[in-house]
């Protein structure tokens, strides 16, 4: 907002879309934001209404940061607040007494193996982000935060993963770069510097049941979210006659967006790969199984795919996971299955073009860039660098079209293969 009243005219905009949110809620019988117990963890609005969320939270982040002023605002980034995060979700602090009775430091201390003095540090700083209270002198309660670390199993794996995976990566992330200069090898990052490894992240995970289970929730739970509803992709991405063709879901893990994509589209056939090890204990739904609509099949997408004459290949959470070395050679080992006409259907980040969106609107994408360069040295892309990404892995390549459905933190990114065929 370029005005020299900004300030006041954040103010007006807060008050302004609290009043209406307000009205929302109280007129439809629906809780009004609190930390109390009761306050539940999600509550679904509608579109408009969920706008307005996001313009109050926009306006209270540029109004903070302009009233701290650039000193302030760079000495009160939370750097710790993950911390304190970090030691209530590993020592199971939130279970230690029941959501709906208060304890004590000592008390809480006993339950988790803790001395009363870290255990007094690390709720008191948490307390100031609203995550636990203390009512009275020595007492402690329950937020509405700290409670869904209770009931969401999901959400509190996804709070261990942050902690114990991203961000001790994101401590060495410089120092990688230091290290390893311009590197776009995905074992040449901040994670390998916390852990004391030459493996990937994910290499280590698999080997590790806890670990293994912990990413699993995180991930189940971060992708729960509307924005990354498949519905995204199946109801705004122009099928044509691939709806009663064949779509390949390169990477597609379990089955989960194939399954929806086979029960969205009745004519559609699907085949899901992945590795051996994830494929082999895969289940084909018994609605599927007639007239083989979907079925697995073992394949590293780094080998040449053997599935030839498909309409579509899908993938989906994939190329976001690779720098731009890897990601040309899973674009490149598509080629020799390909068929004049068959669609490559991304379903990825699209980074906004600078200048567009607010910092705080901008923010979650970025963040999600930086992540992928901590733990993997991949990253998300913009429309330019998809473009470029599908021109240099092979110019028959030809872009046509990457769409950002409202509400949706994923793109529809569709490349087509306009050589002959070569499957």
């Amino acid at each position: 907002m370029a005005s020299s009243n900004i300030i006041v005219e954040l103010s007006t905009l807060i008050h302004e879309n609290t009043l209406k949110v307000n009205e929302h809620l109280t007129s439809n019988g629906l809780p009004t934001p609190s930390f109390d117990i009761t306050q539940p963890a999600r509550l679904t609005l509608p579109p408009h209404i969920q706008s307005l969320q996001e313009a109050i939270v926009d306006a209270s982040d540029e109004l903070r940061a302009l009233m701290l002023g650039p000193i302030g605002y760079i000495s009160h980034q939370p750097h710790n607040a993950w911390t304190s995060l970090q030691a209530i979700q590993r020592f199971k602090i939130a279970h230690s007494f029941p959501p709906t009775e208060t304890s004590t430091f000592s008390a809480v201390a006993r339950a988790c193996s803790l001395t009363e003095s870290d255990t007094r540090r690390i709720l008191r700083h948490a307390m100031t982000y609203y995550i636990f209270r203390e009512p009275s002198p020595g007492i402690v309660a329950h937020t509405a935060i700290s409670k869904a670390l209770v009931d969401l199993p999901p959400f509190e794996s996804f709070v261990g993963f942050v902690g114990d995976e991203v961000c001790p990566a994101g401590t060495r992330m410089v120092d990688a770069m230091v290290k390893w200069p311009g590197s776009e090898e995905p074992n040449h990052t901040g994670f390998q510097l916390a852990e004391g490894t030459d493996l990937r992240l994910f290499d280590i995970i698999v080997k590790d049941p806890k670990r293994r289970q912990q990413a699993a929730e995180c991930f189940a739970f971060a992708h729960s979210g509307s924005e990354y509803s498949i519905r995204h992709l199946l109801e705004n991405f122009e099928w044509g006659v691939a709806a009663e063709g064949l779509l390949v879901d390169v990477g597609g893990g379990a089955g989960t967006a194939a399954i929806e994509i086979a029960r969205y589209l009745s004519k559609i056939k699907c085949v899901v790969q992945d590795l051996p090890e994830v494929v082999a204990g895969a289940v084909v739904p018994e609605d599927l199984q007639l007239g083989e609509r979907l079925r697995f099949m073992a394949h590293d997408f780094f080998q040449d795919q053997p599935l030839r004459g498909a309409d579509i290949y899908h993938l989906r959470w994939i190329l976001h996971d690779w720098s731009d070395k890897y990601a040309l050679k899973i674009l490149q080992r598509l080629i020799p299955a390909l068929k004049s006409g068959a669609k490559i259907l991304v379903s990825d980040i699209c980074l906004s073009p600078p200048c567009v969106l607010t910092p705080y609107q901008e923010r979650s994408a970025r963040t999600q860039d930086m992540v992928m360069k901590q733990v993997q040295n991949a990253k998300e892309r913009d429309a330019e660098e998809w473009a470029t990404l599908f021109k240099q892995a092979d110019p028959r390549f030809k872009l046509e079209d990457i769409k950002k459905p409202a509400g949706s933190l994923n793109a529809i990114i569709c490349a087509v293969w306009t050589g002959e065929n070569t499957g």
